[in-house]
């Protein structure tokens, strides 16, 4: 080639490393030209800067298999010590094995992967790279100690842009694979091969684990955005993990106007194996094998039908319900929900975590938004957020499930809603975990359930859902195992408190919530109260709500029933129950128990047990009823009645001179009169007879008048046999017979018999009867008219003492067969 200058030589039509340049080193006299590579001038202009995958290799048409150049970039930067392999604009497709992202290399796309794509289309993001997990399921891009990836699209290959609700349940049901791996799982702490690996402004689509890490301490991620059937695993981390800004959302299915797509229940039937069989209204689209819910069926008349299910596809309109027990009564409504936007996993899985804390994460749509498992210590939850499709009412879905061995978690902000079940607790160990200022929604099943272990809800909002059948979902519930679970400054207002047992709602502690907008009242259990013998060591407290007047609210147990407050025996049975019925507050014995008694008073009382029935009136008035004990019951026809009515009237009420009286009142022809009273000065007044029911039998007992009458017509004398001398007595002898045998001599003493003394005598000695006299005004023989001052033998005689004028004479007269 003949000399020509630089300019005009021709152009080369494209640049290969092995092609030669002209170069001239040194300076001035020392200047020499020499030749060198392309390869040999980018290395040294290059030298010490990043890495660019193209320099290896790599096509980036999402066709060509770049792993082998993308890994010898990574292998390249790893053998200077580390630094970063640059990834273009383009679309890096890796089939034949896992990248290895090695100690201290970090792989780098854009500053950020975005999110939300117009139309949901992904099929065409740059900076991506294409794990084909059909040709190879086991394909991860696993990151090292010290390594990273940044700025990164991780898509599964072969992801589709779903346009319609078949192409979107399928292609969910495609996710697999794991995305990003950290370390391999070999060992822990500062042993694990993947510690200190950092992961940031990232998008992961399409597989069944977004990110999983075992066994790496100080793990970063953050500013992650993705859409698998898992999100993220982390567990045996410790030296505090940090997770921030990750976001695991429905994004290859979700904005579309069959994301979440409700089909009315046209006609429900026995498919003839005794599963339900549905038809909806119009074309359901889904296949053997999808998930559907059906809810709305409260009021269906086949409350069976709610819930979650696989389902059989018949035709264009029917489905059976797998696994469902057919029962009849349906008459109308319901809905079948189908949801693409579901995933069958755990947005946030920890487990064997020491401290590590998550801040400004959420996730939509998987079962389990959070799941702090065992071994979870002292981990920390910031402004974290779950979600689902609430009008779904899905009964499976938890919110955050604490469980197993995890000790001490702390929840603080954020919001968990439309979750069956947003709070879940069932640990076995004692310690507390606590939710702190979060709005915590129903969904399909509670707000909140502790099945074991113990949890505190501090300063948190309370709102309901649509419900699961008949139930409500605005309940906070303690299982039977629960430790203590305690409520304090939250706002209750729709909030029902319920418990497996009356030992459970005892570990219940309620303190300053606000209900109806003030906080001084409380519901529980919809409107019952279930306590058990309350000590004062028990866990609820007395008041049940540190209010401002502590009073206790118990309201409604529905639209027909009032508020209840049900007590348990020492066998934990029901025993009796406080209800409100109309305005009337019902003592009443529960099943089994139907008799219970009301008793007041104790053992270890010192005085008596006082039951005060009052009326304060502030214009009393006299013949004002002022108590009333009124005794009801049913009649033949089944409607109650009042029998009978004991009142307390007041007669008077004037200051100083206040009467009282007490009126009994009965029914009788339908009317209730009274019909005895017992007035202020004593009186006794009776509107009917006194009849009383038999004859008396001892002294200062009532007798009737046919029963007096007969004693003074028919009354006999009582005898008295005698053979001896005796002492006449007002007590032994007074108006009786004396039948005086032989040997009888009789003495009588004005001391012994006194005024009115008399009896009959019948001399039976067989000589006459004379008679000893004492005390009298003349005690030498009885007085008589006719002078007889002895009884004849075989004679009758009376005889009479008595005073004439009050005592001062005292006479002994005998009457009848005296002898002179």
């Amino acid at each position: 080639m003949t000399d020509k200058k630089i300019s005009e030589l021709p152009l080369a039509t494209s640049l290969e490393d092995n092609d030669e340049t002209a170069l001239v080193q040194g300076l001035t006299s020392f200047a020499e030209t020499r030749r060198a590579t392309l390869r040999q001038l980018r290395g040294g202009i290059l030298a010490e800067r990043s890495l660019h995958v193209r320099d290896f290799g790599a096509v980036g048409d999402g066709v060509a298999d770049d792993t082998a150049a993308i890994q010898a970039a990574i292998n390249a930067a790893a053998a200077q010590g580390g630094g970063t392999v640059q990834l273009g604009p383009r679309r890096y497709r890796v089939a034949s094995a896992e990248l290895d992202v090695k100690d201290g290399v970090f792989l780098q796309g854009r500053p950020g992967a975005g999110g939300w794509r117009k139309d949901g289309d992904y099929t065409a993001v740059q900076y991506a790279l294409l794990l084909d997990t059909t040709a190879r399921a086991s394909l991860t891009v696993r990151v090292r100690r010290n390594a990273g990836v940044e700025g990164v699209a991780l898509l599964r290959a072969g992801m589709s842009n779903p346009t319609t609700l078949r192409q979107a349940l399928d292609e969910a049901k495609r996710f697999a694979g794991t995305a990003i791996t950290i370390g391999d799982g070999s060992g822990g702490n500062e042993a694990g091969n993947g510690a200190d690996a950092r992961l940031s402004r990232l998008l992961i689509l399409g597989f069944n684990w977004g990110i999983y890490s075992v066994g790496n301490a100080r793990v970063r991620v953050q500013d992650v955005l993705g859409d698998c059937t898992n999100g993220l695993h982390l567990s045996r981390s410790f030296d505090v993990s940090r997770i921030s800004e990750v976001n695991f959302h429905p994004l290859v299915t979700t904005s579309r106007s069959w994301s979440n797509t409700r089909l009315l229940i046209a006609a429900v039937g026995n498919n003839g194996t005794g599963q339900f069989r549905v038809t909806t209204a119009t074309a359901h689209g889904l296949a053997t094998g999808d998930v559907v819910n059906l809810s709305e069926v409260r009021n269906s008349g086949a409350s069976a039908l709610y819930g979650r299910w696989t389902v059989t596809t018949v035709d264009s309109t029917r489905i059976d319900l797998q696994g469902s027990a057919f029962a009849s009564g349906w008459a109308s409504g319901g809905a079948v929900y189908v949801n693409p936007n579901r995933r069958l996993g755990t947005g946030f899985e920890i487990a064997d975590c020491d401290m590590a804390s998550f801040e400004n994460c959420f996730e939509y749509g998987h079962d389990i938004g959070f799941h702090a498992g065992e071994r979870v210590h002292s981990c920390s939850f910031f402004n974290v957020g779950t979600d689902g499709w609430v009008d779904m009412a899905d009964p499976v879905p938890v919110g955050i499930k604490i469980s197993g061995s995890a000790l001490r978690t702390k929840w603080v902000g954020g919001f968990l809603s439309s979750k069956a079940c947003s709070i879940q607790v069932s640990t076995t160990g004692t310690e507390q975990h606590e939710v702190i200022g979060v709005n915590v929604t129903g969904g399909g099943r509670r707000i909140a359930e502790v099945l074991q272990g113990q949890l505190a809800l501090i300063g948190c909002d309370f709102t309901g859902g649509p419900g699961t059948g008949n139930s409500t979902v605005s309940a906070i519930h303690v299982g039977a195992s629960a430790g203590n679970v305690t409520v304090i400054g939250c706002d209750t207002t729709s909030v029902t408190f319920t418990a497996d047992t009356a030992e459970a709602m005892q570990k219940l502690q309620l303190a300053g919530n606000r209900v109806n907008g003030a906080p001084n009242t409380q519901r529980i259990a919809a409107g019952r109260v279930e306590i058990a013998s309350v000590s004062a060591s028990a866990a609820i407290e007395p008041r049940l709500s540190a209010d401002t007047d502590g009073a206790v609210n118990i309201h409604r147990r529905s639209a027909s029933l009032g508020g209840q407050v049900k007590l348990f025996n020492t066998n934990n049975a029901g025993a009796a129950s406080f209800s409100i019925n109309g305005n009337d507050c019902v003592f009443a014995g529960e099943t089994g128990n139907a008799n219970a008694a009301f008793a007041f008073g104790g053992s270890g009382m010192t005085a008596a047990q006082t039951v005060r029935l009052r009326r304060l009136s502030s214009s009393p008035a006299a013949n004002d009823r002022v108590a009333v004990l009124e005794a009801t019951g049913n009649n033949s026809g089944g409607t109650e009645q009042v029998f009978a009515r004991m009142v307390t009237v007041a007669e008077g009420v004037s200051s100083g001179a206040e009467a009282g009286a007490v009126v009994f009142e009965t029914r009788s022809s339908g009317n209730v009169s009274e019909r005895f009273r017992i007035s202020a000065n004593g009186t006794l007044t009776a509107t009917g007879p006194l009849v009383l029911p038999a004859n008396p039998t001892s002294s200062l007992q009532a007798a009737t008048k046919q029963y007096v009458d007969g004693r003074f017509l028919e009354q006999r004398l009582t005898s008295a046999v005698l053979s001896a001398t005796t002492n006449l007595t007002f007590a032994s002898h007074h108006n009786r017979m004396l039948l005086a045998n032989a040997g009888t001599a009789l003495n009588i003493a004005w001391s012994n018999t006194q005024d009115g003394f008399s009896c009959t005598v019948v001399n039976r000695t067989g000589a006459d009867l004379s008679l000893s006299l004492s005390g009298f005004t003349s005690n030498t023989a009885p007085t008589n008219s006719d002078g007889f001052s002895r009884i004849r033998a075989g004679g009758v005689a009376t005889l009479l003492v008595y005073s004439p004028d009050g005592g001062t004479t005292r006479i002994c007269h005998l009457a009848g067969a005296g002898a002179p």
